[in-house]
Order: structure tokens, then C-alpha cells, then sequence
């Protein structure tokens, strides 16, 4: 009986300590309820210190779940799909794969790497196994809309904001296929759309350029309390600018010349030099900390140093970022095009060659001939003399000539000896 006793009293004292263990685990570990204050000590402590689920970025139900039912086989099971994943991959089971991949995602919904390794295998890998360019801008946009998840459920990531603004730019702008894609942007070929936009890829409306600087802004501001590590800092966020330098080429390219174009050339260089070249990046120089600026001058320089040693060392500094970053290049291009009459002469080339396909060709001389003027002109202004080294320009001015010589040789005539631009072609042909 005393055994008895002894045995139930033990039962007691242990159920005793279980009771009141699950005081203090309870206002240790209660969940929070999304409220200011609410939850136990170590949910107060997440919130304050940005650290909850909910601080890092949109909340999957189903992810905690998975989670929860797998205990400690967690690892094991990421493993398993991750194999599993490159097997489809290889057998081009393209749905069966991004079954796999939503798997993965719900099981390390903030492992960056794995929003960035499938977003970019959908948006570059998967889009070239396809031959239809609908059907590759349908894998295109699934890896940019599976980024743009990542961004929801990672809010601070620095990375996923520049990988979303990655495609953006360089899948759909640089792409063989970007003529089409670009178009395919703003009016999607998917019939449930009507030929409108996918509102979940593309939800403001822009040009895929302008959508690309957007997102490249975002990671720009997000890089001032995340710093990110793949490229050096003064190429990071040069980014939102060359978005805009792109969009700029991008509409000349489409034949577009008016005030729309130069406003945009005009915007390119105020982003260049107005708000990157002002942008402060800290280098060391010599063991010492010195923080410069692209758009510095001398004076400026003078007025950050103490001594004439350390200027020499900072216009050497800020010497090696500029050529980084191609900064006079940009500069120079941004004012050029920006003029009025570098506009003009593009609009005539590009009309001549108009003119020239429809065998117009009187019109096609007098647009060629305005054009190579214009642009002999403005390869020979201060300060433009770089213009002669960019490859685009070149091509189009060399593809003008031709335009201009053909119409003599259809027409019979003789080709003039001397004419506008001379220079460029033999320095370029050698004839």
C-alpha cells in the first residue's frame, strides 16, 4: 500500500511540475496575433527584432504546415526533391517540374537561393528548350512572376529584387527574341488576357525597360540596409540608370524620334549624373576611409581631403571607379543624344532606310544625305569624339551610306567621290 502511495504521490509531483513548467513556456513561446505587443516573450522579442515569419515577408499556411508534419525530416525531404527536381528537368517534364519546384519553395520559403536557382532556370534555361517565342515568353514570365513570389515572401532580400529586375531587363530587353518579348509584355499573346497585360507580371502597364528600372530602385533602396554581394556597389546601382539608357535606345531602335525619345535620353543622363553620379561610395585608400562621388571635381576633392597626398590618392580613386562604370562614356552619350540635332540626324537614317525598302529612292537620298550631315557634324563636336568608337552608331551611320550609295548605282548614276561621313567609312572598311 505504502509502495502504492509513494508511486501516485510521484505522479502527482511530476504532473505538479509539468502544470507549472507550461507557465513559463507559455509566456515564453505563446504565438503573436499580428498585433503590436501581443504574443509571448520570444514572439515580442521576433517582432522587435524583425525576425517573425511575418517580418520577413508574406505568410504560406500551407508552408508551415509541410513543416510542422515533418519534424526533423525536413532536410532530408528538400534533398530528395532537389534530386528530383533535375530529373524532370532533364526529361523536359516541364509541369511536373514546377510541381517539384512549388514543393521545395514551401519547405525553405526564405532560402534566397532557391526563388533565385529556379527562377532563373525557368526564366533562362527552361524559356530555350521551347521553339515557339509565345511559348518561351510563357517560361520567361513564369520564372520573373516566381521571383516576384520570392520578393513577396522574402520582403528584405536585396538579391531577389535585382534577379526580378535581371529579367527584366536582360531576358526581355536583350533577348534574340526581346523585339517579341518586349511587345509580349504589354500585350500579352496568352487568349486569357485579351491581348492586354499579365496583371501579375507586369501590373503598372510600362515598357519592360521602365519596369525594369522600377525593380531596380527598389533593390537599390534595399541594398542600403541589406548590402548585396554580386556586384561591386558602384555597378549595383548604376543599374535604375542604365534602365534608362536602355529604354532610351531602345525606342530609336523602334523609330521613335520626337520629344518622347530625347525626354527620355534627357532622363537617362539626369539619372546618370543628378542621382548616381552623386551617390556616395566608400573606398580605402592607403588603409584610410574616404568616400567619393562619381560627379566629383577638383574642388570638390580638395574639400573632402586634408592634404595635397591624400587628393592625388582620391582623384586616382575616383579615376578607376568612373572607368569601371564607363561614367564619361555614359556621360557624354546621355548629352549627345539628348540634342536636338543628334535626334534629327537618326530620325533622317532611319527614314531613309524606310524610304529605300519601298524603292523611294529620291527620298531615300535626301534622307540619307541630311543624316550623314548632320551626323559628320556631330561626330566632330567637343567633347563627342568618343561617339566614333560606339559600334550601334557606326553601323547605323555606315548602313546610311550604303542606303545613299545604292541610289546612285539602281538609278545608274555615278556615286559622288567626296560626301558626309568619308572619314568613318574608310577609317571602319578601308575603301
Amino acid at each position: 500500500m505504502n509502495n502504492m502511495t509513494t508511486a501516485q504521490s510521484r505522479k502527482l509531483t511530476y504532473l505538479g511540475g509539468i502544470v507549472l513548467l507550461l507557465i513559463p513556456i507559455i509566456w515564453l513561446g505563446l504565438p503573436s496575433d499580428g498585433k503590436a505587443g501581443s504574443g509571448g516573450k520570444l514572439a515580442q522579442l521576433r517582432s522587435q527584432y524583425e525576425l517573425g515569419e511575418s517580418d520577413l515577408g508574406d505568410v504560406d499556411p500551407s508552408s508551415a504546415a509541410m513543416n510542422l508534419v515533418l519534424l526533423g525530416m525536413r532536410g532530408v525531404a528538400v534533398n530528395l526533391l532537389w534530386v528530383d527536381l533535375d530529373k524532370q528537368k532533364d526529361m523536359k517534364r516541364w509541369a511536373e517540374m514546377q510541381a517539384v519546384t512549388e514543393s521545395i519553395v514551401r519547405l525553405q520559403p526564405h532560402f534566397e537561393k532557391v526563388w533565385e536557382f529556379n527562377g532563373w532556370n525557368l526564366a533562362f534555361n527552361t524559356s530555350a528548350e521551347w521553339d515557339a517565342v509565345p511559348d518561351r515568353y510563357y517560361w520567361v514570365k513564369a520564372g520573373g512572376k516566381f521571383l516576384k513570389r520570392g520578393v513577396e515572401r522574402n520582403r528584405k532580400s536585396t538579391h531577389l529584387q535585382y534577379h526580378v529586375a535581371n529579367v527584366l531587363q536582360k531576358k526581355i530587353g536583350i533577348a534574340d527574341e526581346s523585339k517579341d518579348y518586349r511587345k509580349y509584355f504589354r500585350n500579352d499573346p496568352d487568349p486569357k488576357f485579351n491581348g492586354g497585360i499579365d496583371p501579375e507580371f507586369n501590373p503598372d502597364d510600362l515598357d519592360s525597360y521602365l519596369a525594369a528600372k522600377a525593380a531596380a530602385e527598389l533593390a537599390c533602396i534595399k541594398e542600403e540596409t541589406r548590402p548585396q554581394h554580386i556586384l561591386d556597389r558602384s555597378l549595383f546601382r548604376s543599374m535604375p540608370a542604365r534602365c534608362q539608357f536602355d529604354y532610351a535606345m531602345v525606342l530609336q531602335k523602334d523609330g521613335k524620334f520626337g520629344e518622347e525619345t530625347r525626354e527620355a535620353w534627357q532622363l537617362a543622363l539626369n539619372d546618370w549624373t543628378q542621382k548616381y553620379g552623386k551617390e556616395t561610395f566608400r573606398v580605402s585608400i592607403a588603409d584610410e576611409l574616404f568616400d567619393i562621388q562619381l560627379e566629383m571635381n577638383r574642388e570638390d576633392i580638395k574639400a573632402f581631403v586634408k592634404s595635397p597626398d591624400d587628393a592625388v590618392k582620391l582623384t586616382r580613386a575616383v579615376e578607376s571607379y568612373r572607368r569601371m562604370v564607363n561614367y564619361y562614356y555614359w556621360r557624354m552619350r546621355g548629352n549627345a543624344e539628348a540634342d536636338r540635332e543628334t535626334s534629327e540626324a537618326h530620325r533622317d537614317l532611319y527614314e531613309a532606310n524606310q524610304f529605300y525598302r519601298k524603292q523611294e529612292l529620291e527620298k531615300a537620298r535626301a534622307s540619307a544625305l541630311s543624316g550623314m550631315t548632320t551626323f559628320d557634324a556631330v561626330l566632330h563636336k567637343k567633347g563627342y569624339e568618343e561617339l566614333k568608337d560606339e559600334d550601334t552608331l557606326v553601323e547605323e551611320c555606315l548602313l546610311g551610306i550604303m542606303v545613299w550609295e545604292d541610289t546612285y548605282r539602281i538609278s545608274n548614276e555615278r556615286v559622288p567621290d567626296e560626301f558626309p561621313l568619308k572619314w568613318l567609312k574608310q577609317e571602319r572598311l578601308g575603301n
